[in-house]
């Protein structure tokens, strides 16, 4: 294990170890975001950290697929019979009963924005991270060190998001999508040129233009009702090679439909409908405001929490179709991702979640986020292609 021997002191390390070996570009405000999520596991389960861990610090899937290897190399090089002695030394004072130790853990990962880029950057020859402080209780092995400011932290942000106009093809999915997706007829009739229902007073009254000849007919039929589409788009880092395709479906839908609203979030929720309108208009926006919110953590279940808190009282009913699009790797809290799951499955017409892992081989949604979102959803499929949102029209049914 590294000579750090606080568990702060070993995750600043553990990212120095991920950017330096394996290529990982991690900044202050992933560590942080690790350090907040162990904060809510057992740290006495190796396999429970390492679920936690792999999709914060993981930015690719092929990130995620070195994850495990990196994580023994670094903390167990040793002989297999010294694992667990290993681990208990690891987390040596950050026991569940220790509330202050779990605290100076989130607190000396948080990025520090009071220092230049040359007071808190690590060494840039890739050695290991030099201990800034020590407590008074600290033997040397044992040093604490901050989160330092990284010069990939910017890069490890994320560009803002650009919004432009899409290709017609991805406009004609979108219309054949809206177009089959109806909700049984209105109990209303309309004027139509063609209906099951001969409408005596409008034929009548376009007589008069003929000397009270009755020429043209007149028809009334129920029209199909249209439903409103909510999409939420996940942003975190885990999905940022599919956040363009997610961005295109939104762009293409808001051009076949004006009964839509667009969401985004990662640790936080935004809404950007007006946005996406006007780039499916024809304009090009960049989304500036969720520069720092885009490509991080991830947080499902509490957003969706938000967004029912927030807008599901006036956006969700039973003429509602909810898309999300998301790969289900939630650091949050299960039981709350499930509840907010079963409250968009109970008041919408159809829950729809397009996961793009769903095309990788041996893919299975076993993550806990996608298990406790999974009874709920009506509609699982994946686009990350036109063709893969032109046959989401053949699968998304909804109740009438």
């Amino acid at each position: 294990m590294y000579a750090f021997g606080s568990l702060p002191g070993n995750l600043i390390a553990f990212g120095d170890f991920l950017r330096r070996e394996y290529g990982f570009k991690l900044g202050s405000g992933e560590l942080h975001d690790a350090a907040r999520a162990l904060e809510v596991v057992d740290l006495a389960d190796e396999l429970r950290v390492r679920d936690a861990l792999r999709p914060i610090l993981s930015r690719t899937l092929e990130d995620a697929s070195v994850f495990d290897p990196a994580f023994t190399a670094f903390f167990f090089p040793g002989p297999a019979g010294v694992r667990q002695a290993a681990w208990r030394s690891l987390r040596r004072g950050f026991g569940p009963e220790d509330a202050q130790g779990k605290a100076r853990l989130a607190h000396e990962t948080r990025p520090s924005p009071g220092k230049t880029e040359e007071e808190e950057k690590p060494e840039a020859d890739g050695g290991k991270i030099t201990p800034l402080a020590i407590t008074e209780t600290a033997a040397a092995p044992g040093l604490l060190a901050r989160a330092s400011y990284s010069p990939l932290e910017a890069e490890t942000a994320g560009e803002a998001p650009e919004l432009r106009r899409v290709e017609p093809a991805w406009r004609e999915a979108a219309r054949v999508l809206v177009h089959r997706l109806h909700l049984g007829l209105s109990r209303r009739w309309r004027t139509a040129a063609r209906g099951p229902r001969f409408d005596l007073r409008r034929t009548l009254r376009a007589s008069l233009q003929t000397g009270g000849e009755a020429i043209t007919a007149r028809w009334l039929r129920r029209p199909r009702r249209t439903p409103r589409f909510v999409l939420l788009i996940d942003g975190s880092r885990s999905m940022e090679p599919y956040t363009q395709t997610a961005l295109r479906i939104a762009v293409a839908m808001a051009g076949a439909t004006m009964r839509l609203e667009v969401f985004t979030f990662s640790t936080a929720l935004r809404r950007v409908t007006n946005q996406v309108r006007s780039s499916a208009a024809g304009e090009t926006r960049r989304l500036e405001h969720l520069l720092h919110a885009w490509a991080g953590g991830t947080s499902i279940g509490p957003c969706l929490r938000e967004f029912l808190r927030r807008f599901g009282e006036r956006m969700i009913g039973r003429a509602t179709v909810v898309m999300i699009v998301s790969d289900g790797l939630d650091v949050g809290e299960p039981s709350v991702l499930r509840d907010a799951m079963r409250e968009l499955h109970r008041r919408s017409a159809c829950l729809v979640w397009l996961n793009p892992l769903i095309e990788t081989p041996g893919y299975e949604p076993t993550a806990s986020g996608m298990s406790a979102a999974r009874p709920y959803i009506t509609t699982f499929a994946s686009a990350n292609d036109i063709a893969g949102f032109a046959r989401l029209a053949r699968l998304v049914r909804v109740r009438a």
